[in-house]
């Protein structure tokens, strides 16, 4: 595609940046906030992020694309080790590597070794810490924090201090990478903000009001697979299926009467609309595929292999 024209005479950057960290620390809000639109969903569940996402900014200056990945942690289901291998492999291929922890918390010892295990050398492109949610700490606990962070990666080009929420410090974030970005044209239209496909939307728009909706076990063993999308002048018909990996969790999914599935359809739907820009038709039903999450098959199916 063709590169964004470069008005002012000045180099532009362009190059990738892998969001890295432990599940829930604010990588796909941030991501979010940095482009100015919602391509990957968000909410307080461990592993909502499951693939790969692109978000793409781009302006007169610069093409930054980000790379959403799903929080690095142990667990022993294929799916759990696909999402892992994801991120690694989304580290490698970045241009610049964002390592975020949320700073309302104590750094656990996950977080420390995770650090460690970037600060180790074997990635060569340069490192910028993120401590995410400093709206939720006080002032005099974030230099001490900051400076615990410098000695588990003194090698590290910046330390950013910001909050994803409410878009404090995050200009301060994209000037940063703007330094380290390699200069080369764009690679993606200047009006593209993501590679998902409408189809990959609706499903993740779907399975954020699941997540949002269900109770702590349910929402890891469920997942959206989409067996209809047409296309109308005015209107977009998606019939979805929303799978699930124990018969008893079917009733939960559905509700009294179907009230729950209803209020999930409603308000993905609202969003559909407005990030399609049309009028959508979302029809939903519930299956049961037991141990999908641990299917090598089903998962690749579903894009959720190691290389998705």
């Amino acid at each position: 595609m063709a590169a964004t024209e470069n008005i002012n005479e000045t180099p532009f950057h362009c190059g990738t940046v892998a969001l890295l960290g432990r599940p829930n620390v604010g990588k796909s809000t941030l991501m979010n906030r940095l482009i100015g639109a919602k391509v990957a969903i968000v909410t307080p569940k461990p592993q909502t992020t499951r693939h790969r996402i692109l978000g793409i900014f781009t302006d007169e200056q610069r093409q930054m694309i980000f790379v959403d990945t799903p929080g690095i942690h142990k667990g022993g289901m294929q799916l759990n080790k696909n999402m892992v291998r994801v991120a690694y492999a989304a580290a490698e291929e970045a241009d610049v590597l964002v390592i975020m922890q949320d700073a309302s918390r104590p750094m656990d010892p996950a977080t420390r070794t995770l650090i460690e295990q970037f600060a180790d050398g074997r990635l060569s492109q340069p490192r910028i810490h993120v401590l995410n949610k400093v709206d939720c700490i006080a002032k005099d606990q974030l230099l001490p924090r900051l400076m615990m962070l410098q000695r588990l990666d003194p090698g590290a080009v910046a330390y950013v201090p910001l909050s994803a929420k409410k878009g404090t410090q995050t200009e301060a974030l994209m000037r940063e990478l703007t330094k380290h970005l390699p200069e080369q044209p764009a690679m993606y239209d200047p009006d593209w903000f993501t590679d998902q496909s409408q189809r990959q939307l609706a499903a993740e728009y779907v399975r954020e009001q699941v997540f949002l909706s269900m109770h702590q076990e349910i929402p890891f063993q469920t997942a959206v697979e989409i067996e209809r999308f047409e296309e109308h002048e005015d209107l977009i018909e998606i019939d979805a299926v929303i799978l699930v990996g124990s018969e008893r969790h079917k009733p939960m999914l559905i509700g009294k009467g179907g009230d729950r599935m209803k209020a999930v359809g409603t308000k993905a739907r609202l969003g559909l609309e407005q990030i399609l820009g049309c009028r959508v038709r979302l029809n939903l039903w519930a299956r049961v595929d037991e141990d999908w999450f641990d299917h090598p098959g089903k998962l690749m199916d579903l894009g959720l292999g190691s290389d998705s």
